[in-house]
């Protein structure tokens, strides 16, 4: 299972619709990341002067309350004052700060008093003051932070108040609020979605394309490709469409022409046959009609290999135990034991009459090389393997990769006079292709060959 689910991921992330994704949306992500970022701090600064503004304006209210209460009454008035982060008390002149704050931040306080006052605070900078550009001073004050700030202002009648300014009660909230985020995220996944569309829609006549190579690669009588599409898309599929014109065409001449040959071939064949019975040399006669009958051995074998490539038979569902088991009794017949080990889990979606056919070119290698045979089938989901194994000599290590090549004939053991031309195994090749599949051969450590047909499921 864990196999599988790397090899999912891997033909998942190695597809060009991942990719393709992948990038998009990776793109998209930094995109949003930027635009988040540069609001996120823009409406910082914007919150942080708001509430600024906001201290700016209760500092001013509690110099008007305080101006506005009678001397002898001001102390209870301060407890009305002390709250949201806000702290006022009376002082006497001798503790004072000595420094007059930002003009800016006097500036507009004196502009909510209504008439000019005498502002102090611990140092002249923008601490308590509006800073460049009338932001930073306002946006000090209203920053999350514990350090408290105070400023001395001196009221209408010379009393001296110092307020101190600290962690605001809604100096809490975000510069973004829940919603705001909520809004990002959902336009966040629409453009994604928009993005994981755009990309499937722009790859998928790849797609259709792969598999409709694919598909010929099984049957040359497939529909055609759909002609739509991008002016890039119609292309390709025009091209493919002529391609397999032209491959049908190719293989529809080479069976007429092998119609032909067969048919030509064997009847000077059968005329010579039938002169070598009036030869009265026996020696010569028995010569020649060995050669006559070698010829026809090739002539019949070069055409059932080329018949073996041809893909016209229907795709049906085997019951691949019962055809083994009716392979195994005509073997029987025949004097042959065939022992089969393991069973499928299901039926197998093939060519019936190829697969009989592939089958049989091992049994009968097996029992002509290796004096037996037994059938190992293993079964599973992804996969469904057929494995032929013999006792013989097996093959050369050099020889493996190619007995399976037309004519290609071992020189060894395994070769004997009149074995045939060498086109067995190519034709179980050639039909385990056809299925999408392999022949795979080894030597087995006991000795023999294992020749196992790899027959993949999807």
């Amino acid at each position: 299972m864990r196999l599988t689910k790397r090899l999912t991921w891997r033909a998942l992330s190695s597809s060009l619709y991942a990719r393709m994704a992948l990038i998009l949306l990776a793109g998209l992500l930094v995109a949003q990341g930027v635009s988040v970022w540069l609001q996120w701090g823009e409406r910082a600064a914007v919150v942080s002067q708001v509430r600024g503004l906001n201290m700016l304006d209760r500092i001013a209210e509690a110099v008007r309350n305080l101006e506005s209460t009678e001397p002898a009454r001001r102390e209870e008035a301060l407890l009305t004052l002390q709250y949201g982060g806000l702290q006022v008390e009376l002082i006497t002149p001798d503790v004072v700060f000595p420094n007059a704050p930002n003009s800016s931040f006097q500036t507009m306080l004196i502009e909510r008093l209504g008439s000019n006052r005498d502002i102090r605070s611990t140092s002249g900078g923008p601490g308590m003051g509006m800073g460049p550009g009338a932001g930073k001073g306002i946006g000090a004050l209203g920053q999350r932070s514990n350090i408290k700030r105070s400023v001395d202002i001196r009221l209408i009648d010379g009393q001296w108040v110092r307020i101190t300014t600290g962690q605001m009660a809604d100096a809490t909230t975000p510069a973004l609020s829940n919603m705001l985020i909520i809004q990002l995220l959902f336009s966040l996944g629409l453009v994604g979605a928009a993005v994981l569309i755009a990309v499937r829609q722009a790859t998928r006549p790849l797609q259709q394309l792969a598999q409709a190579a694919d598909t010929l690669g099984r049957d040359l009588n497939a529909p055609p490709l759909a002609e739509d599409g991008s002016a890039e898309t119609r292309r390709a599929a025009q091209a493919f469409n002529r391609m397999q014109t032209k491959i049908k065409r190719l293989v529809s001449e080479r069976a007429s022409a092998l119609a032909a040959v067969s048919h030509d071939l064997r009847t000077p064949l059968t005329r010579l046959r039938l002169r070598t019975e009036l030869i009265d040399d026996e020696g010569l006669r028995e010569q020649m009609a060995a050669d006559l009958e070698a010829m026809a051995a090739m002539i019949d074998a070069t055409l059932d290999y080329l018949r073996g490539l041809q893909t016209n038979e229907v795709v049906r569902a085997i019951d691949i135990n019962a055809l083994l088991e009716s392979m195994a009794e005509d073997a029987k017949v025949l004097g042959r034991n065939i022992q089969i080990l393991g069973q499928t889990l299901k039926p197998f979606n093939g060519r019936l009459s190829a697969l009989r056919r592939a089958l049989q070119n091992l049994i009968d290698n097996a029992f002509k090389y290796g004096h037996g045979a037994n059938i190992r089938v293993e079964d599973s989901v992804s996969h469904l393997n057929i494995t032929v194994e013999d006792e013989g000599p097996g093959i050369a290590p050099e020889d493996l990769a190619k007995v399976t090549d037309p004519y290609f004939r071992v020189d060894g053991a395994r070769t004997q006079p009149k074995d045939g031309v060498g086109l067995g195994l190519s034709i179980v090749k050639d039909i385990a292709l056809m299925h999408n599949g392999e022949l795979l051969l080894a030597n087995r450590p006991q000795g023999g060959l294992a020749a196992t047909m790899v027959l993949p499921r999807s």
